[in-house]
């Protein structure tokens, strides 16, 4: 009989036993056991409640109005990342600059106040006066001012002191980054129209020292000026379309808004073809081309403008182009905009440039045919309407001159000698020569001999002789074969050509093809051709000239 006893009996003394035995053999595979044990960090006078509290609220003060043992869980929302259903739209207006015809801007709604900091900083100190010291180099990918030794803000200030007198003493990339920043974020407190200014001035005043960022700075400055709604800058207006990479349609300026400045500037910054490279632009013919090609583009301008908006009437229409302001600037977000503007392009439309390009050679063929100069300029693709535009204007100032008669040079003594001698017609002499050039085939087939080849003189003659009749009025018997082509070939041997190229239109052929026909025709009545056409200058032969005349 098996005894147990009572502590045997009982569960837990079984399992104390057990741990007892084999506790420290299982410690030795507890790899935790050999790390060192977190000490709980505890914060004195602390008590276990917690409370939220969200921002800006403060803690609540124990009974004794000391200072509370309550844990606090902060809780502060995320950066919110701006998307296109974040915008709303605050505001749309028509600029007086005629090239910008509508802007909208949307306010970005963000739950986070960026560079609010930077922001207040920067009204602290806009009135602090700059005392001369001297240069403390400074850098930073982003400079703010909180990065500035005490050294490089009273450095700052004096820079900034020296720039607003117009003084561009000793500087580097991070002082102006960080003049821009503050003139983008209290521009309103010094005045938009001052801050856009003073961008300007800085651009322009170390233009050699941020050569490679201008366009960055100079898209800022028309952000600045749309948000604010400032007219186009008048000083250094050329210095900022040249260098402008988006939207430099705001910086061009026409005084008096007429159409010849908007002319010159088409040609300056919209054209696919500079006059001026020609080799015919030299000399006395160069005044031809600065006068009637502008004044020629100018009515094209009016032409295509219409209720005081200028290149309105185009048929590709405006271009669009929507932007986040101030991008890569430090900027709070009370500041940050999105902008949407519709424009007429002078640098993103290429059917504009090859338009204006089209009508400048169009006017470059009209002022060489009036110099006399046979060569011209392929046109590809220049509207009727707008070739018509130019031809009345050239028609009225500048029509084309009647080529003055070339004098006959006396023959020389050598030349008498290679004239076919003249002889009346006279048609036996004619029957003559045929009967001997007849005979003179017989014996060259009789000389050869093929008997597979049976010749009959008689049958190949024809009675040519009995065609050859007396001729009537060449001019009639020509203008009645040429029909209605005559009363083009009339204007050019006038040196105009626009009747014949009025034809072509109206039938819907080139030019070259009218020509053609007019030669064929020429052929078959006079037997020779009546136009002679190098490099596409078409006139008439002056062997016929009088014929015509």
């Amino acid at each position: 009989m098996v005894k147990y006893n009572d502590s045997f009996l009982k569960g837990e003394d079984v399992l104390s036993e057990y741990k007892n035995k084999y506790q420290s053999l299982d410690a030795f595979w507890d790899v935790s056991s050999l790390v060192p044990r977190e000490r709980p960090i505890r914060a004195l006078r602390k008590s276990t409640a917690a409370v939220d509290v969200t921002q800006g609220e403060e803690a609540p003060p124990n009974d004794q109005g000391k200072l509370s043992d309550t844990v606090i869980t902060r809780s502060i929302p995320s950066a919110h990342i701006v998307a296109n259903n974040d915008l709303t739209e605050a505001e749309r207006y028509a600029p007086a600059d005629p090239l910008i015809h509508n802007v909208i801007l949307y306010k970005e709604v963000s739950g986070y106040d960026f560079y609010a900091d930077f922001c207040r900083q920067a009204e602290e100190y806009l009135e602090v006066n700059g005392v001369e010291c001297e240069y403390s180099d400074f850098f930073s990918y982003s400079p703010q001012y909180d990065q500035l030794t005490s050294a490089q803000l009273a450095y700052y200030f004096w820079w900034r002191e020296c720039v607003r007198s117009g003084r561009f003493i000793k500087t580097n990339t991070c002082y102006i980054n960080l003049m821009f920043y503050e003139l983008i974020n209290v521009g309103d407190k010094i005045g938009p129209l001052q801050a856009r200014d003073t961008m300007i001035e800085l651009v322009v005043g170390y233009k050699d020292m941020i050569r490679g960022s201008i366009a960055k700075y100079i898209k800022w400055i028309v952000d600045f000026s749309l948000i604010h709604k400032l007219d186009p800058p008048k000083k250094h207006s050329r210095f900022l379309v040249e260098n402008a990479t988006t939207l430099r349609e705001y910086f061009v300026i026409v005084p008096q808004n007429d159409t010849l400045g908007w002319a010159r500037a088409l040609l300056d910054y919209c054209c696919s073809y500079d006059y001026r490279t020609s080799k015919f632009a030299k000399d006395e013919s160069l005044e031809l081309f600065d006068t009637h090609v502008v004044a020629a583009l100018a009515r094209v301008v009016e032409y295509l403008s219409a209720n005081g908006r200028i290149l309105s009437s185009l048929p590709f229409g405006d271009c669009k182009m929507t932007t986040k302001a101030f991008e890569g600037a430090i900027c709070a977000t009370k500041n940050r905009y999105t902008t949407e503007v519709e424009y007429c392009s002078f640098s993103r439309s290429h059917e504009l440039r090859f338009l204006v390009g089209d009508v400048v050679k169009h006017c470059e063929n009209r002022i060489r045919g009036y110099i006399f100069i046979k060569s011209r300029l392929t046109v590809y693709s220049l509207p009727s309407d707008v070739q018509e535009v130019v031809d009345e204007y050239f028609n009225t100032y500048l029509p084309p001159r009647k080529r003055l008669p070339v004098k006959k040079q006396e023959p020389q003594e050598y030349d008498v000698l290679y004239d076919v001698p003249r002889r009346a017609l006279d048609l036996s002499n004619a029957a003559r020569i045929e009967s001997e050039s007849w005979e003179t085939t017989k014996e060259l087939v009789e000389a050869f001999d093929e008997p597979t080849v049976e010749i009959s003189v008689t049958a190949l003659k024809q009675p040519i002789v009995q065609e050859i009749l007396p001729q009537t009025d060449e001019e009639v018997s020509l203008m009645v074969a040429l029909g209605d082509l005559g009363k083009g070939v009339k204007a050019l041997a006038s040196n105009d050509i626009s009747v014949l190229i009025a034809h072509a239109r109206s039938h819907g052929k080139p030019i070259e093809a009218i020509v053609d026909a007019i030669n064929e025709i020429a052929v078959d009545v006079i037997g020779d051709m009546l136009i002679d056409g190098a490099d596409g200058d078409y006139e008439i032969i002056d062997d016929y000239r009088e014929l015509i005349e």
